[in-house]
């Protein structure tokens, strides 16, 4: 931390920084880093309730903060000097454009003090440093990972952090230090770098080409892809040497409520079907069943074609398969389509979603930017985690290049539009920025790899269909050696031993520091160590009880906000059950029946008003309940490196599927009342409306306590952990250096040979940590470096 001078060096010498932060590889970096470093405690307190800062915040803060900024700043001051090294006239630029736009906020009075002055001299200094002094730094850094160790970034990174746990290893052989701990916490690294799956969600509306598209990236043709929808469930395609499929029912609570909304029809044709019947009597059971079945049986189970109707009995597939694109540990996750008339099939859709790494989302060419596909493409962007949707307009083949250029345009400018609707111009083009899109053939695609004779004959190959650009995307996103993926894991692995590996180089150094101390000394020492020891366990207890006073605060928080969130569910019910009453009446009175369709429309609306405003509401209320909290919090606990935001990502998020079906509840009941109460009941169907919507809002009101309760849970948990790791940390810390003390006085004893001996091989250790931390920066490095280096 030197190179920031002893001014920032005050501002920041309690601040962690954070993990991957890649503002300096965005197109707008000059902008957001004057931004984040034209901020001091002041102009935050003025500024913090500016959407360009709060969206800046949740982007990279993960929380409305000051400690949040100082976090960024610190990190971005860090990697301009990584970047410099690494790229100095490049860096150079980018920071003559910072100055130029801190000098526009500072004209325009948005920023000013003695911080913002410090800053700019320090990025002047390198805007104009000379290039060739950090000429040789760059090139000794490049070297440090050759070409061939770059060709499978991934795979060479994990055999270097094994062989640099082996070192630690050879030194726990050598009983000078105590280095259990040390390696279970690299074995936990390793292992969770090891076991990390990948899973991509395939959605689309039906008859999108979904199935063609997924037939295409698998080689060959597993799905359906006929024009009647075909994939009636959610399917799961994971990898296995035998080819086989198990499907899941729903249970009875599930089914209860899948029959609420199902036309009774519909439902009594299902049930007079035997083979139906007898399944559901089977299967349909109070806990989850599942079938292993096998491809040839698959379609009797999944596909909405088959006289069985079976398909409306299954919750998920999933399909086995020794496809090599699924070897190494990719799920894929194929979703009936988003207009599926089966509700409870969409939610369970969108729940897999949120915990995909990737989404590629299918659309027709012809019919791009549907209203379902937009509205989808909206919630998914606001409310997953994502880190970025890619769009694929299929069908390409069938269109002229001007045509597809267009309905590309058309896709981009109607997500662009519907997002400035709901949010800041410059807000809905950071979101535009996580999605990519991309046309493609996919029929042409798959028969290039199925029939590549045929393909031949009628003029189609991987090029021309674009297949290549997908796969291309693929691996540069998601699956590569070199991926965006691939390097921000090996990044956050190599953050875990940078840590691990600087804290046994902290005590090698304290060993050696003893090793010629004078006895007194020594025992003065470990007075001293014993003091820390209190005040250490004094400090953790106060945070324990600060961290229980923030949970308890939350708690009632929630509990006063499910209150407020029911009172204004119950109103909205009654105004709601007010208004379809009073379009009943209405037709009565002019002689009409009640028109279906009109009662459906207002249903539809009414019920995305009270979900609109409970959104609105909520996100309002609990958002500013949380950055008091943050703020609290931060005042009474120096966070650790392992948790540096205990209070992120608490939202509520209401999908708009539960919308949909408790329209098709509500709507059924009340079409029943409407028959069995005539114009001249008004009463009674005013008692039956009532009680339809009694039992409708039912779900509305179990959803909030079930996001109340989950969110809980979270804060719970994540505070449990905090403190877990807190403790175990700080008594390890308290442990180790006790032991070196006690050693020491032990070995002061020891004959100057004897110290000599045990020097040189504490200085052979340390060599061994700095090379090791060398690597593991040098992995970091790259890991962090722009894509066009």
């Amino acid at each position: 931390m030197k190179e920031l001078g002893e001014y920032l060096e005050s501002i920041f010498k309690e601040i962690v920084p954070l993990g991957n932060l890649h503002i300096l590889e965005s197109e707008k970096a000059s902008e957001i880093v004057a931004i984040f470093l034209s901020q001091d405690l002041h102009s935050f307190n003025v500024f913090w309730q500016s959407a360009v800062l709060q969206n800046l915040c949740e982007k990279y803060c993960k929380t409305l903060s000051f400690k949040g900024i100082l976090q960024v700043q610190y990190t971005l001051l860090l990697n301009i000097h990584k970047a410099f090294e690494r790229e100095p006239k490049r860096t150079q630029n980018l920071l003559k454009k910072v100055l130029e736009n801190l000098a526009l906020l500072e004209q325009h009075k948005v920023a000013k003090g003695e911080f913002l002055e410090q800053i700019k001299a320090h990025l002047e200094r390198i805007a104009h440093q000379e290039i060739k002094e950090v000429e040789i730094l760059q090139k000794q850094q490049e070297s440090t990972l050759d070409s061939n160790f770059l060709q499978d970034f991934w795979g060479n990174s994990l055999k270097l952090l094994e062989q640099k746990k082996a070192v630690l290893q050879a030194m726990q052989a050598q009983n000078l230090l105590n280095l259990s701990s040390s390696l279970a916490e690299l074995e936990s690294l390793l292992l969770k770098l090891k076991n990390q799956h990948f899973s991509i969600g395939i959605t689309g509306v039906l008859s999108a080409g979904k199935s063609t598209l997924l037939n295409a990236l698998l080689g060959q043709e597993i799905l359906g892809s006929s024009t009647i929808p075909e994939t009636a469930s959610l399917t799961l395609l994971k990898y296995a040497q035998t080819p086989s499929a198990q499907v899941s029912f729903w249970n009875k609570a599930e089914w209860e409520d899948l029959k609420s909304t199902i036309e009774d029809s519909t439902l009594a044709e299902l049930l007079n079907n035997a083979e139906f019947k007898e399944v559901l009597e089977k299967f349909v059971q109070d806990s989850t069943q599942s079938l292993k079945i096998s491809l040839q049986d698959l379609p009797k189970y999944t596909s909405a074609n088959h006289s069985s109707r079976l398909c409306n009995l299954i919750k998920e597939t999933i399909l086995f398969t020794p496809l090599k694109f699924l070897e190494n540990k990719v799920e894929i996750v194929d979703t009936p389509g988003l207009d599926d008339p089966i509700v409870q099939r969409e939610e369970i859709t969108k729940d897999y979603i949120l915990g995909c790494d990737l989404l590629i989302h299918a659309m027709n060419a012809a019919q791009s930017a549907t209203q379902i596909d937009v509205d989808f493409i909206l919630q998914t962007l606001q409310n997953a985690n994502l880190s970025r949707i890619l769009i694929i307009l299929t069908h390409a083949d069938l269109l002229e290049t001007k045509e597809l250029e267009s309905a590309l345009n058309y896709t981009r400018e109607s997500i662009k539009a519907r997002l400035i609707q709901s949010m800041s111009k410059d807000n809905a083009e950071l979101m535009l920025q996580r999605v990519d899109f991309i046309a493609l053939a996919s029929y042409p695609a798959l028969l290039a790899q199925t029939n590549p004779q045929k393909a031949k004959e009628l003029g189609f190959s991987l090029e021309s269909s674009n297949f290549n650009a997908l796969l291309d995307y693929l691996n540069q996103t998601l699956l590569g050696g070199n991926s965006t993926k691939a390097k921000d894991l090996i990044f956050l692995s190599a953050q875990g031993f940078v840590r691990v590996f600087e804290n046994i180089k902290s005590a090698c150094v304290l060993e050696k520091s003893l090793l010629f101390a004078k006895e007194s000394e020594i025992k003065k020492l470990i007075e001293e160590a014993k003091i820390e020891q209190e005040q250490s366990l004094t400090k953790l207890q106060e945070t324990k009880e600060s961290l229980n006073n923030a949970t308890q605060q939350l708690q009632t928080y929630l509990e006063t906000l499910q209150k407020e969130l029911n009172q204004k569910l119950e109103l909205s019910k009654n105004i709601l059950s007010e208004r379809i009453f009073a379009d009943i009446v209405y037709d009565y009175d002019k002689g009409k029946t009640p028109s279906y369709e009109r009662l459906q429309r207002i249903l539809d609306l009414g019920l995305k008003d009270t979900l609109s405003d409970i959104l609105r509401f909520c996100t309002q209320s609990l958002d500013k309940k949380i950055t008091q909290l943050q703020s609290q919090f931060e005042t009474q606990v120096q966070v650790g490196e392992k948790d540096s935001s205990i209070l992120e990502n608490f939202h509520l998020h209401f999908d708009e599927s539960l919308l949909r079906k408790t329209a098709l509840k509500i709507l059924k009941s009340i079409t029943k009342s409407v028959q069995k109460f005539g114009k001249n009941q008004r009463s009674e169907l005013k008692s039956a409306l009532d009680l339809d919507f009694e039992a409708g809002f039912v779900e509305f009101f179990a959803m909030i306590i079930t996001q109340n309760k989950a969110l809980e849970s979270k804060l719970t948990e994540n505070f449990k952990n905090f403190l877990e790791d807190l403790e175990t940390n700080l008594k390890m810390d308290l442990e180790n250096k006790a032991k070196i003390l006690q050693n020491a006085l032990q070995n002061s004893q020891n004959s100057a040979q004897e110290k000599s001996q045990k020097e040189s091989l504490l200085n052979q250790n340390e060599a061994a940590l700095e090379e090791a931390l060398q690597s593991f920066k040098a992995l970091q490095s790259y890991a962090t470096r722009s894509a066009k280096c």
